[in-house]
């Protein structure tokens, strides 16, 4: 089971369709294109500040050792470690972009793929009670951490 956050456009609600199309869901996790292809990465995702500052790391990375002679194995090491640190926060980067860009985070979703977690929310957005309505007020006085149904263990069968 993977767990995705859904970021839609701060001036929308979640339930129309619009706002579902428009939907960006993010994988937690580690990103093995970031891992490969760091710089490459940040541009394809409109990261345009966190490319210069990749291409720059990823300089000095392989420039400060051969110009303090150290041979061969430190730029490799420290490549090594640059692509392991930019895979693991590179979802991370991508969600402070995506709020930068104006989106807001509207959910986290347990599900087995993109898809799936599309439609989880969807469903648990249909589901919701409409403001306003008594159902609405019944709900806000006994809230519960998984009231949407999107607790991370969807059951036995999923």
């Amino acid at each position: 089971m993977r767990f995705y956050t859904v970021h839609i456009p701060a001036g929308e609600g979640g339930g129309d369709d619009g706002a579902l199309g428009r939907a960006v869901l993010v994988r937690e996790g580690f990103n093995w294109l970031a891992f490969f292809f760091a710089p490459f990465w940040a541009l394809a995702e409109g990261l345009w500040l966190a490319a210069p500052v990749l291409i720059v790391a990823l300089g000095a990375i392989v420039a400060v050792p051969l110009v303090l002679g150290l041979g061969p194995v430190p730029p490799v090491v420290l490549g090594l470690g640059y692509a392991v640190l930019v895979g693991m926060s590179a979802n991370d980067l991508r969600r402070a972009g995506l709020a930068g860009r104006g989106y807001r985070l509207a959910e986290v979703v347990a599900a087995p793929s993109r898809a799936h977690a599309l439609i989880r929310y969807a469903e648990a957005v249909a589901q919701a009670p409409m403001p306003g309505t008594a159902a609405a007020a019944a709900s806000a006085a006994a809230p519960s951490p998984w009231s949407r149904g999107l607790d991370p263990n969807p059951g036995f069968w999923s």
